[in-house]
Order: structure tokens, then sequence, then C-alpha cells
């Protein structure tokens, strides 16, 4: 997957960036989605694990902002210190316990894959799979949200952190060589593997 997303920003960074690469998600057609309630059959599947289309996953990510309650800022302290402190499986139900209200966010999922992936309780290690598939379905939610290198069409995140994860832990750059506000977006200054340039990826805040 992130071999692809390379492979798609090295195209777009060599040529012009076509007009219909990528869609951004539609604030209208979503909660469209969340009250005809595709959102909340499409979020059970997601929740175990299933496989979901592009358009899917869009709507789970997107629409999940669109929920009340729904706090972009919203940190996860405690879970943090057990996780940072290597009480790994506290950290893996604090994470699950906040998934229940929160289940899309990134830092959570990537916690509870880690803690998962590390844990000699069975039962916990038998969740880092389902983990894992639901991280991927939000990345994809962002990767397909726009180009990511232009301003016109930049990744799309409905919370902050969700851009450090993506940014970070999927894409992986070897190096952030600077950050800047443009606007109402944001943007990264990175050095990617098999780019000989560095790549200013752009991100904005589905509102």
């Amino acid at each position: 997957m992130k071999q692809i997303l390379i492979a798609a920003i090295v195209a777009l960074s060599a040529t012009f960036i076509p007009a219909a690469y990528a869609a951004a998600p539609n604030h209208t057609t979503i909660s469209q989605q969340v009250k005809s309630g595709q959102y909340a059959t499409l979020l059970e599947r997601y929740k175990a694990g299933q496989k979901l289309t592009a358009d899917e996953a869009a709507i789970v990510y997107f629409g999940s902002a669109l929920q009340p309650g729904f706090q972009a800022e919203k940190d996860y302290n405690k879970m943090l210190a057990a996780y940072n402190t290597g009480q790994t499986d506290n950290a893996f139900r604090l994470c699950e316990e906040a998934l229940a209200t929160d289940p899309t966010n990134l830092l959570l999922l990537y916690k509870a894959y880690g803690a998962a992936m590390v844990s000699k309780d069975s039962a916990i290690k038998a969740k880092a799979p389902k983990m894992q598939a639901r991280l991927l379905t939000v990345c994809d939610a962002i990767e397909n949200s726009g180009t990511g290198v232009s301003e016109s069409s930049p990744y799309m995140v409905i919370r902050p952190s969700d851009t450090e994860e993506f940014l970070n832990k999927y894409m992986q750059p070897s190096a952030i060589n600077g950050r800047a506000t443009i606007g109402n977006l944001s943007a990264a200054k990175v050095k990617l593997d098999g780019i000989a340039d560095d790549v200013i990826l752009y991100f904005s805040t589905f509102k």
C-alpha cells in the first residue's frame, strides 16, 4: 500500500496534477450517508476488521467526524502514559475503551495494534490483525482524499493527530525538513525513499 502511494507521488511530482486524480470527501454527501444509516452499517463491518472499498472507507472515516460528541482535539494522556511506561496490556485496554466512541482515531489504532503485537496475553494478541485492518482502512481513506502534493488537492483528515500518525507511521519519511501553515492547510517538506528531491505534502481538515 505504502509502495503504491510513493510511486504515485513520484509520478505526480514529476508531472502535472490530474484534476480528477483523487476526489475530496464531500460534506453534504457524507452527511446524507450518515443520516441514511449507511455509516452505521459500514461502521460495524469496519469494527469487525472487514475489507472496505475506498468509498466505504471514506464514509466510515469522515462520517465519524459528524457523530455527536466528536472531539478533534481529544487527548489520551492516560493511555499514552501506560504505553510509554511499558504497560502495554493496560494501554491496549484503554485504547479499546476509547475506540468505542472514537473508532477511527489513528493514534488509538496504532497504539492498540502495537500493544497487541507485543502482548503475551493471547486474547489481546489475537486482536492485532483486526486493529491493523482498521488502521489501514483509515489510512486508505486519507490517501484517497487527495493527491497530497498540491494545495488544491490536499490529504484530508478529521483531527490533527491523524496527520501526524499518517505522515510518520504510514508514509514513514526518512526526514521531515520543514513544517508550515498555509491558509487553512498544514504542509510538511519531507524526504521520501525513492524520490530525489524533497516533497511538500499538504493536509487539510474535513469540516
